[in-house]
């Protein structure tokens, strides 16, 4: 049985270990890749080994920071067998994708998470449900496991701290969030150039993709839900990769007067659906949940083995259900 534990025994637990793969979830975001390459940092200052891996790979937006830990995809040679796993940030054994196989192989194996609908998993876990990122949990980790952080960690966790809070203007920044980041800034990074490079610069077919989305924008229920579609047909179209949709969905949800948003990705195993909220909803537990899916109850997803407009039928009329239920 999972055995759910402290900061400070997942800290003892990581201290008495060695040959670390730590785990991001499919289709890496920055505070999955961020709070992995943090924690595989901090346990070489230990005198570890660690290597990550992204299953989808690193995204290429994150390309351009320096990294010094060795990333791999799920499937490829990896620098060792690892004796320990770690998954950080992953909702769900699912959530692995095609790294499960190499999870479940290792010996022993840890999870740290943030989101509020994870079952628990391995054989110790620690999960903090109130917390804005990964990343905040990281620092607090660094932190308990007395080690010094540099300022390739500190880079790392502002990355994964700033992305999953919306830059700090999302409902789920605290002060403890703040707190975080500031802890970073401590050691010298370069917040300007880091917010610059994940917020003010994007590349010609990513902005032309945002253009192409949001012209396909469609409302309902009084413009209570907003939703847009994103196709293959608008990625060959743009010359975009998936990764450039990554956001979108937040210009969807800042629509006034919106209470639950959309972005429905078509996918050749279905629909992958991001899902956003304002107010009384919890997109997670009314929408995300009965479809498999999960996250936080402002900003969740889930997939559907469905065509698009299918799929979109479906969640739609569920987040209706919702919303006229609060």
């Amino acid at each position: 049985m999972p055995n759910r534990v402290s900061i400070e025994a997942i800290a003892d637990w990581l201290k008495s270990r060695d040959d670390f793969a730590l785990f991001g979830h499919v289709s890496p975001d920055g505070d999955a890749a961020g709070s992995c390459i943090a924690t595989a940092l901090m346990l070489q200052k230990l005198g570890k080994r660690a290597f990550v891996v992204l299953p989808g790979g690193l995204p290429k937006m994150y390309s351009g920071f320096d990294c010094s830990v060795n990333l791999v995809n799920a499937g490829e040679d990896v620098p060792f067998a690892p004796k320990t796993a770690v998954s950080i940030d992953v909702s769900e054994p699912a959530r692995l994708g095609n790294g499960a196989e190499m999870f479940a192989s290792c010996a022993e194996r840890a999870m740290i998470d943030h989101h509020a609908t994870n079952p628990g998993f391995g054989d110790v876990y620690f999960i903090d449900p109130e917390a804005a990122a990964c990343g905040e949990i990281i620092v607090k980790l660094i932190q308990t496991s007395n080690v010094e952080c540099t300022r390739e960690m500190a880079q790392w966790l502002f990355i994964a701290i700033s992305t999953d809070s919306g830059h700090f203007s999302f409902s789920n920044t605290r002060p403890e969030t703040l707190e975080a980041a500031a802890e970073t800034l401590k050691t010298g990074i370069d917040v300007s150039k880091i917010t610059e490079k994940l917020y003010r610069l994007r590349t010609k077919a990513r902005t032309q993709l945002l253009g192409v989305v949001l012209a396909g924008l469609q409302t309902s229920a009084d413009g209570r839900l907003a939703w847009a579609k994103l196709t293959r047909e608008m990625l060959e179209k743009t010359g975009a990769r998936r990764e450039d949709a990554e956001g979108i969905v937040n210009y969807l949800n800042e629509i006034k007067g919106t209470e639950f948003a959309c972005l429905a990705e078509e996918r050749d195993d279905g629909t992958k659906f991001s899902l956003r909220a304002k107010g009384e909803l919890d997109v997670a537990k009314q929408v995300a949940i009965p479809f498999g899916g999960g996250g936080h109850a402002k900003a969740a997803g889930c997939t559907l083995a469905l065509p698009i407009d299918a799929a979109l039928e479906k969640v739609l009329a569920q987040a209706k259900i919702a919303l006229d239920g609060k």
